[in-house]
Protein backbone atom coordinates (compact mmCIF):
# COMPACT_ATOMS: atom_id res chain seq x y z
CA UNK A 1 0.00 0.00 0.00
CA UNK A 2 1.56 2.99 -0.95
CA UNK A 3 1.36 6.07 1.72
CA UNK A 4 2.71 9.84 2.20
CA UNK A 5 5.46 8.47 4.04
CA UNK A 6 6.59 5.99 1.09
CA UNK A 7 6.27 8.81 -1.03
CA UNK A 8 8.70 11.02 1.03
CA UNK A 9 11.22 8.50 0.39
CA UNK A 10 11.59 9.69 -2.96
CA UNK A 11 10.42 13.09 -2.82
CA UNK A 12 11.74 16.08 -0.65
CA UNK A 13 9.30 16.67 1.75
CA UNK A 14 8.43 20.70 0.83
CA UNK A 15 8.58 19.75 -3.02
CA UNK A 16 5.60 16.96 -1.80
CA UNK A 17 3.74 19.28 0.34
CA UNK A 18 3.30 22.33 -2.98
CA UNK A 19 2.03 19.75 -4.63
CA UNK A 20 -0.72 18.36 -2.18
CA UNK A 21 -1.34 21.92 -1.64
CA UNK A 22 -1.42 22.58 -4.73
CA UNK A 23 -3.69 19.24 -5.68
CA UNK A 24 -6.01 20.91 -2.35
CA UNK A 25 -6.34 24.47 -4.27
CA UNK A 26 -7.56 23.00 -7.49
CA UNK A 27 -9.84 20.44 -5.77
CA UNK A 28 -11.60 23.64 -4.17
CA UNK A 29 -10.78 26.09 -7.54
CA UNK A 30 -12.11 23.82 -9.85
CA UNK A 31 -15.32 23.85 -7.99
CA UNK A 32 -14.99 27.61 -7.64
CA UNK A 33 -14.24 28.46 -11.50
CA UNK A 34 -17.38 26.78 -12.67
CA UNK A 35 -19.48 28.28 -10.29
CA UNK A 36 -17.73 31.25 -12.28
CA UNK A 37 -19.47 30.40 -15.32
CA UNK A 38 -22.76 31.01 -14.10
CA UNK A 39 -21.85 33.66 -11.55
CA UNK A 40 -19.46 36.67 -11.69
CA UNK A 41 -16.56 35.76 -9.69
CA UNK A 42 -13.06 36.84 -9.25
CA UNK A 43 -11.12 33.69 -7.37
CA UNK A 44 -11.13 30.32 -9.81
CA UNK A 45 -8.95 27.54 -10.70
CA UNK A 46 -5.54 29.52 -10.66
CA UNK A 47 -6.06 31.39 -7.32
CA UNK A 48 -6.94 28.31 -4.81
CA UNK A 49 -3.83 26.63 -5.68
CA UNK A 50 -1.89 29.54 -5.41
CA UNK A 51 -3.50 30.50 -1.59
CA UNK A 52 -2.80 26.89 -0.38
CA UNK A 53 0.97 27.36 -1.82
CA UNK A 54 0.81 30.38 -0.20
CA UNK A 55 0.27 29.29 3.28
CA UNK A 56 2.04 26.17 3.33
CA UNK A 57 5.36 28.17 2.55
CA UNK A 58 4.81 30.61 5.56
CA UNK A 59 4.30 28.13 7.80
CA UNK A 60 7.29 26.48 6.44
CA UNK A 61 9.16 30.15 6.42
CA UNK A 62 7.14 30.46 10.21
CA UNK A 63 8.93 27.43 11.78
CA UNK A 64 12.47 28.55 10.20
CA UNK A 65 12.28 32.48 11.62
CA UNK A 66 8.94 33.36 13.78
CA UNK A 67 5.55 32.35 14.23
CA UNK A 68 4.46 36.02 13.84
CA UNK A 69 5.14 35.62 9.92
CA UNK A 70 2.68 33.29 9.63
CA UNK A 71 0.11 35.39 11.98
CA UNK A 72 0.75 38.48 10.04
CA UNK A 73 0.44 36.68 6.84
CA UNK A 74 -3.17 35.49 7.82
CA UNK A 75 -4.03 38.46 8.90
CA UNK A 76 -2.54 40.46 6.09
CA UNK A 77 -4.90 37.93 3.77
CA UNK A 78 -8.05 38.39 5.69
CA UNK A 79 -7.80 41.94 5.34
CA UNK A 80 -6.73 42.27 1.98
CA UNK A 81 -9.83 40.34 1.05
CA UNK A 82 -11.88 42.47 3.39
CA UNK A 83 -10.92 45.58 1.36
CA UNK A 84 -11.78 43.63 -2.09
CA UNK A 85 -15.09 42.81 -0.76
CA UNK A 86 -15.98 46.28 0.27
CA UNK A 87 -15.21 48.02 -2.74
CA UNK A 88 -17.55 45.16 -4.78
CA UNK A 89 -20.01 46.37 -6.89
CA UNK A 90 -23.40 45.96 -4.87
CA UNK A 91 -24.73 43.05 -6.85
CA UNK A 92 -21.63 40.88 -6.35
CA UNK A 93 -21.82 41.70 -3.19
CA UNK A 94 -23.08 38.52 -1.68
CA UNK A 95 -21.66 36.31 -4.50
CA UNK A 96 -18.12 37.25 -3.29
CA UNK A 97 -18.67 36.29 0.35
CA UNK A 98 -18.59 32.36 -0.16
CA UNK A 99 -15.80 32.82 -2.19
CA UNK A 100 -13.54 34.68 0.03
CA UNK A 101 -14.27 32.26 3.36
CA UNK A 102 -13.54 29.35 0.88
CA UNK A 103 -10.23 31.19 0.14
CA UNK A 104 -9.17 31.90 3.85
CA UNK A 105 -9.90 27.86 3.96
CA UNK A 106 -7.55 27.29 1.82
CA UNK A 107 -4.88 29.14 3.26
CA UNK A 108 -5.26 27.70 6.62
CA UNK A 109 -5.24 24.18 4.91
CA UNK A 110 -1.87 25.05 3.06
CA UNK A 111 -0.75 24.92 6.75
CA UNK A 112 -2.20 22.01 7.94
CA UNK A 113 -0.27 20.38 5.20
CA UNK A 114 2.94 22.50 6.19
CA UNK A 115 2.26 20.64 9.41
CA UNK A 116 2.15 17.42 7.54
CA UNK A 117 -1.83 16.49 8.61
CA UNK A 118 -2.32 15.88 4.97
CA UNK A 119 -4.69 13.28 5.15
CA UNK A 120 -6.81 15.60 7.30
CA UNK A 121 -6.47 18.79 4.96
CA UNK A 122 -7.46 16.63 1.74
CA UNK A 123 -10.41 15.13 3.43
CA UNK A 124 -11.58 18.82 4.64
CA UNK A 125 -10.49 20.30 0.85
CA UNK A 126 -13.50 16.98 -0.29
CA UNK A 127 -15.93 18.78 2.40
CA UNK A 128 -15.62 21.85 1.55
CA UNK A 129 -15.83 21.13 -2.33
CA UNK A 130 -19.10 19.23 -1.79
CA UNK A 131 -20.61 22.19 0.34
CA UNK A 132 -20.02 24.66 -2.18
CA UNK A 133 -20.93 22.34 -4.99
CA UNK A 134 -24.36 21.58 -3.87
CA UNK A 135 -25.76 25.34 -3.43
CA UNK A 136 -28.59 25.22 -6.10
CA UNK A 137 -29.52 21.42 -4.11
CA UNK A 138 -29.46 23.48 -1.03
CA UNK A 139 -31.82 26.51 -1.86
CA UNK A 140 -34.02 24.01 -3.94
CA UNK A 141 -34.79 21.69 -0.82
CA UNK A 142 -34.58 24.80 1.56
CA UNK A 143 -37.36 26.54 -0.39
CA UNK A 144 -39.91 23.27 0.11
CA UNK A 145 -39.50 23.04 3.52
CA UNK A 146 -42.10 23.89 5.85
CA UNK A 147 -41.95 25.74 9.38
CA UNK A 148 -42.95 22.47 11.15
CA UNK A 149 -40.23 20.75 9.16
CA UNK A 150 -37.56 23.45 10.57
CA UNK A 151 -38.68 23.58 13.73
CA UNK A 152 -38.57 19.21 13.95
CA UNK A 153 -34.78 19.66 12.72
CA UNK A 154 -34.02 22.40 15.26
CA UNK A 155 -35.96 20.30 18.13
CA UNK A 156 -34.12 17.72 17.17
CA UNK A 157 -30.64 19.10 17.08
CA UNK A 158 -31.26 20.41 21.16
CA UNK A 159 -32.06 16.89 21.83
CA UNK A 160 -29.56 15.43 20.24
CA UNK A 161 -26.49 18.14 21.00
CA UNK A 162 -27.66 19.88 24.47
CA UNK A 163 -29.70 17.24 26.13
CA UNK A 164 -28.54 13.77 25.46
CA UNK A 165 -24.41 14.76 26.15
CA UNK A 166 -26.19 16.46 29.15
CA UNK A 167 -27.78 13.06 30.55
CA UNK A 168 -26.25 11.37 33.59
CA UNK A 169 -24.35 7.96 32.16
CA UNK A 170 -24.91 5.94 34.91
CA UNK A 171 -27.03 3.37 35.70
CA UNK A 172 -29.87 3.55 38.27
CA UNK A 173 -32.83 0.93 40.07
CA UNK A 174 -32.27 -1.97 41.95
CA UNK A 175 -31.11 -3.91 38.81
CA UNK A 176 -29.19 -0.84 37.23
CA UNK A 177 -31.81 -1.29 34.45
CA UNK A 178 -32.47 2.94 34.08
CA UNK A 179 -29.56 4.43 32.47
CA UNK A 180 -30.67 7.94 30.89
CA UNK A 181 -27.73 8.32 28.30
CA UNK A 182 -28.45 5.53 27.34
CA UNK A 183 -31.77 5.70 27.22
CA UNK A 184 -31.31 9.01 25.21
CA UNK A 185 -28.71 7.62 22.99
CA UNK A 186 -31.65 4.98 21.98
CA UNK A 187 -34.37 7.59 21.58
CA UNK A 188 -32.27 9.63 19.16
CA UNK A 189 -30.86 6.98 17.11
CA UNK A 190 -34.42 5.95 16.62
CA UNK A 191 -35.17 9.50 15.74
CA UNK A 192 -32.88 10.37 13.54
CA UNK A 193 -33.72 6.79 11.14
CA UNK A 194 -37.15 8.12 11.20
CA UNK A 195 -36.17 11.55 10.45
CA UNK A 196 -33.72 10.48 7.20
CA UNK A 197 -36.47 8.32 6.09
CA UNK A 198 -39.04 10.91 6.76
CA UNK A 199 -36.98 13.51 3.94
CA UNK A 200 -35.99 10.38 1.74
CA UNK A 201 -39.64 9.83 0.88
CA UNK A 202 -40.62 13.72 0.59
CA UNK A 203 -37.76 14.05 -1.74
CA UNK A 204 -36.68 11.06 -3.58
CA UNK A 205 -39.99 8.71 -3.03
CA UNK A 206 -42.32 10.65 -3.80
CA UNK A 207 -44.31 10.55 -6.89
CA UNK A 208 -41.39 8.53 -8.00
CA UNK A 209 -43.18 4.72 -8.01
CA UNK A 210 -45.11 3.11 -5.68
CA UNK A 211 -42.09 0.93 -4.73
CA UNK A 212 -39.79 3.20 -4.04
CA UNK A 213 -41.87 5.35 -1.97
CA UNK A 214 -42.26 2.19 0.02
CA UNK A 215 -39.16 1.23 0.64
CA UNK A 216 -38.23 4.77 1.37
CA UNK A 217 -41.51 4.56 4.10
CA UNK A 218 -40.63 1.46 5.60
CA UNK A 219 -37.42 3.36 6.46
CA UNK A 220 -39.86 5.12 8.92
CA UNK A 221 -43.02 2.82 9.49
CA UNK A 222 -44.03 -0.29 7.42
CA UNK A 223 -47.07 0.12 9.44
CA UNK A 224 -48.09 3.36 8.32
CA UNK A 225 -47.20 2.64 4.69
CA UNK A 226 -49.69 -0.78 5.27
CA UNK A 227 -52.66 2.05 6.91
CA UNK A 228 -52.30 3.86 3.95
CA UNK A 229 -51.85 1.92 0.88
CA UNK A 230 -54.68 -0.85 2.03
CA UNK A 231 -57.11 2.37 2.42
CA UNK A 232 -55.92 3.40 -1.35
CA UNK A 233 -56.32 0.15 -2.74
CA UNK A 234 -60.06 0.06 -1.45
CA UNK A 235 -60.40 3.54 -3.33
CA UNK A 236 -59.31 2.19 -6.50
CA UNK A 237 -59.24 -1.85 -6.97
CA UNK A 238 -57.78 -1.79 -10.20
CA UNK A 239 -54.44 -0.54 -8.40
CA UNK A 240 -55.07 -3.52 -5.83
CA UNK A 241 -51.46 -5.27 -6.76
CA UNK A 242 -49.38 -2.44 -7.02
CA UNK A 243 -50.80 -1.31 -3.72
CA UNK A 244 -50.21 -4.81 -1.96
CA UNK A 245 -46.42 -4.77 -3.44
CA UNK A 246 -45.81 -1.66 -1.43
CA UNK A 247 -47.55 -3.02 1.50
CA UNK A 248 -45.03 -5.75 0.96
CA UNK A 249 -42.22 -4.15 -0.10
CA UNK A 250 -42.13 -1.86 3.07
CA UNK A 251 -42.30 -4.48 4.92
CA UNK A 252 -39.45 -6.04 3.89
CA UNK A 253 -37.06 -3.36 4.76
CA UNK A 254 -38.46 -3.64 8.29
CA UNK A 255 -35.85 -6.63 8.37
CA UNK A 256 -32.83 -4.84 7.34
CA UNK A 257 -33.55 -1.88 9.28
CA UNK A 258 -34.11 -4.38 12.76
CA UNK A 259 -30.62 -5.47 11.45
CA UNK A 260 -28.88 -2.22 11.11
CA UNK A 261 -29.88 -1.30 14.89
CA UNK A 262 -28.73 -5.23 16.18
CA UNK A 263 -25.50 -4.13 14.28
CA UNK A 264 -24.81 -0.77 16.49
CA UNK A 265 -26.39 -2.54 19.77
CA UNK A 266 -24.64 -5.85 19.94
CA UNK A 267 -23.13 -6.81 16.51
CA UNK A 268 -22.84 -10.65 17.68
CA UNK A 269 -26.39 -10.86 17.22
CA UNK A 270 -26.80 -9.81 13.86
CA UNK A 271 -24.88 -13.46 12.55
CA UNK A 272 -28.17 -15.72 14.54
CA UNK A 273 -30.39 -13.42 12.59
CA UNK A 274 -28.49 -12.81 9.17
CA UNK A 275 -29.97 -15.95 7.61
CA UNK A 276 -33.91 -15.46 8.85
CA UNK A 277 -34.23 -11.94 8.07
CA UNK A 278 -32.22 -13.07 4.38
CA UNK A 279 -35.48 -15.52 3.98
CA UNK A 280 -38.05 -13.55 4.60
CA UNK A 281 -36.49 -10.07 3.02
CA UNK A 282 -36.18 -13.00 -0.10
CA UNK A 283 -39.99 -13.37 -0.10
CA UNK A 284 -41.35 -10.02 0.08
CA UNK A 285 -38.55 -9.19 -2.69
CA UNK A 286 -39.55 -11.64 -5.04
CA UNK A 287 -43.32 -11.10 -4.43
CA UNK A 288 -43.35 -7.42 -5.11
CA UNK A 289 -41.65 -7.71 -8.18
CA UNK A 290 -44.01 -10.55 -8.92
CA UNK A 291 -46.92 -8.25 -8.22
CA UNK A 292 -45.96 -4.53 -9.85
CA UNK A 293 -46.01 -4.28 -13.24
CA UNK A 294 -45.87 -1.77 -15.47
CA UNK A 295 -49.35 0.05 -15.89
CA UNK A 296 -50.44 3.05 -18.06
CA UNK A 297 -52.12 4.06 -14.42
CA UNK A 298 -50.16 6.09 -12.08
CA UNK A 299 -51.28 4.91 -8.39
CA UNK A 300 -51.35 7.56 -5.85
CA UNK A 301 -47.78 7.42 -4.23
CA UNK A 302 -48.02 10.10 -0.96
CA UNK A 303 -47.84 8.78 2.52
CA UNK A 304 -48.72 10.46 5.60
CA UNK A 305 -46.27 10.15 7.73
CA UNK A 306 -46.74 12.93 9.80
CA UNK A 307 -44.20 15.28 11.81
CA UNK A 308 -40.68 13.99 10.82
CA UNK A 309 -40.17 14.65 14.48
CA UNK A 310 -42.88 14.78 17.16
CA UNK A 311 -41.82 15.21 20.85
CA UNK A 312 -44.40 13.40 21.83
CA UNK A 313 -43.59 10.25 19.82
CA UNK A 314 -40.02 9.96 20.98
CA UNK A 315 -40.71 10.43 24.64
CA UNK A 316 -43.18 7.59 23.85
CA UNK A 317 -40.84 5.49 22.64
CA UNK A 318 -38.39 5.97 25.30
CA UNK A 319 -41.09 5.01 27.92
CA UNK A 320 -42.19 2.08 25.56
CA UNK A 321 -38.25 1.03 25.60
CA UNK A 322 -37.93 1.63 29.52
CA UNK A 323 -41.41 -0.66 29.78
CA UNK A 324 -39.98 -3.53 27.77
CA UNK A 325 -36.50 -3.42 29.53
CA UNK A 326 -38.32 -4.34 32.61
CA UNK A 327 -40.63 -6.66 30.81
CA UNK A 328 -37.97 -8.59 29.47
CA UNK A 329 -36.02 -8.60 32.58
CA UNK A 330 -38.61 -9.82 34.78
CA UNK A 331 -40.37 -12.01 32.52
CA UNK A 332 -36.86 -13.82 31.91
CA UNK A 333 -36.48 -13.95 35.81
CA UNK A 334 -39.88 -15.32 36.63
CA UNK A 335 -41.02 -17.21 33.79
CA UNK A 336 -38.09 -18.35 31.62
CA UNK A 337 -37.76 -18.08 27.89
CA UNK A 338 -41.35 -18.72 27.69
CA UNK A 339 -41.97 -15.13 29.05
CA UNK A 340 -39.92 -13.40 26.53
CA UNK A 341 -41.50 -14.84 23.90
CA UNK A 342 -44.71 -13.39 25.44
CA UNK A 343 -43.35 -9.83 25.84
CA UNK A 344 -42.01 -9.89 22.28
CA UNK A 345 -45.35 -10.46 21.09
CA UNK A 346 -47.43 -7.98 23.10
CA UNK A 347 -44.45 -5.33 22.02
CA UNK A 348 -44.28 -6.56 18.23
CA UNK A 349 -48.41 -5.44 17.96
CA UNK A 350 -47.21 -1.60 18.61
CA UNK A 351 -43.06 -1.33 17.29
CA UNK A 352 -40.79 -4.07 16.82
CA UNK A 353 -37.76 -1.40 17.17
CA UNK A 354 -38.08 -1.32 21.33
CA UNK A 355 -37.50 -5.01 21.36
CA UNK A 356 -35.24 -5.37 19.06
CA UNK A 357 -32.87 -2.97 20.67
CA UNK A 358 -33.55 -4.22 24.36
CA UNK A 359 -32.82 -8.23 23.12
CA UNK A 360 -29.72 -6.83 21.43
CA UNK A 361 -28.45 -5.43 25.09
CA UNK A 362 -30.13 -8.42 26.71
CA UNK A 363 -28.23 -11.16 25.05
CA UNK A 364 -24.57 -9.00 25.55
CA UNK A 365 -23.61 -12.03 27.39
CA UNK A 366 -23.38 -14.10 24.48
CA UNK A 367 -25.15 -17.75 26.01
CA UNK A 368 -28.43 -15.52 25.13
CA UNK A 369 -27.99 -15.01 21.48
CA UNK A 370 -29.85 -17.64 20.12
CA UNK A 371 -32.63 -17.01 22.56
CA UNK A 372 -32.55 -13.29 21.78
CA UNK A 373 -32.59 -14.01 17.74
CA UNK A 374 -35.88 -16.05 18.49
CA UNK A 375 -37.50 -13.81 20.50
CA UNK A 376 -36.61 -10.85 17.86
CA UNK A 377 -38.19 -12.69 15.11
CA UNK A 378 -41.73 -13.77 17.68
CA UNK A 379 -41.64 -9.92 17.50
CA UNK A 380 -41.57 -9.20 13.93
CA UNK A 381 -44.20 -12.39 13.49
CA UNK A 382 -46.57 -10.17 15.78
CA UNK A 383 -46.30 -7.26 13.42
CA UNK A 384 -46.66 -9.13 10.85
CA UNK A 385 -49.84 -10.35 12.03
CA UNK A 386 -50.88 -6.75 12.83
CA UNK A 387 -50.52 -5.39 9.19
CA UNK A 388 -52.25 -8.39 8.01
CA UNK A 389 -55.39 -7.35 10.04
CA UNK A 390 -54.90 -3.86 8.46
CA UNK A 391 -54.48 -5.16 4.74
CA UNK A 392 -57.50 -7.03 5.44
CA UNK A 393 -59.54 -5.08 7.05
CA UNK A 394 -59.30 -1.68 5.30
CA UNK A 395 -58.05 -3.05 2.18
CA UNK A 396 -59.34 -4.03 -0.70
CA UNK A 397 -60.48 -8.15 -1.12
CA UNK A 398 -57.58 -8.13 -3.97
CA UNK A 399 -54.83 -6.20 -2.12
CA UNK A 400 -56.04 -7.98 1.32
CA UNK A 401 -55.84 -11.84 -0.08
CA UNK A 402 -52.14 -11.20 -1.49
CA UNK A 403 -50.95 -9.99 1.29
CA UNK A 404 -52.08 -12.52 3.66
CA UNK A 405 -50.71 -14.68 0.84
CA UNK A 406 -47.46 -13.28 1.74
CA UNK A 407 -47.55 -12.56 5.36
CA UNK A 408 -48.89 -15.95 5.68
CA UNK A 409 -45.88 -17.60 4.72
CA UNK A 410 -43.64 -15.66 6.50
CA UNK A 411 -45.10 -16.28 9.41
CA UNK A 412 -45.11 -19.98 8.76
CA UNK A 413 -41.08 -19.67 8.21
CA UNK A 414 -40.77 -17.56 11.45
CA UNK A 415 -42.81 -20.24 13.37
CA UNK A 416 -40.80 -22.93 11.81
CA UNK A 417 -37.88 -21.23 12.22
CA UNK A 418 -38.17 -20.67 16.13
CA UNK A 419 -39.72 -24.35 16.63
CA UNK A 420 -36.66 -25.94 14.57
CA UNK A 421 -33.92 -23.64 16.72
CA UNK A 422 -35.38 -23.97 20.31
CA UNK A 423 -35.22 -27.48 20.66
Amino acid sequence: MVTFEGINEFMDSYILGVLISMGIGLIIGLEREYNKLKDQGFAGIRTFPIVAILGFTLENLSDKFTVWLLIVGLASFILFLAFNHIYQKQEEYSKGLTTNLALIATFILGVMVSAEYYRDAVATSVILVTLLSLKTRFRTVISNITSEELFAFIKFSIIALLILPSLPNKSYGSNGLLNPFEIGSIVVIVSFLNFIGYFLVKYVGSKRGILLTAILGGLISSTAVAWSYASRSEESPELSKKYAAGIIIASAIMFPRLAFLVYIFNSALLTYLALPFTLLTLICLVVSLVLIQRDTKKPDTNIKLGNPLNILNAIGFGAIYVVILFAVFYSNKFFGESGLYYSALISGLADTDAITISMAKFSLDTDKLNLASLVIIAAVLSNMLVKLGISILKGSKTTGKLVAYTFGAIILVSVIYILSHNI
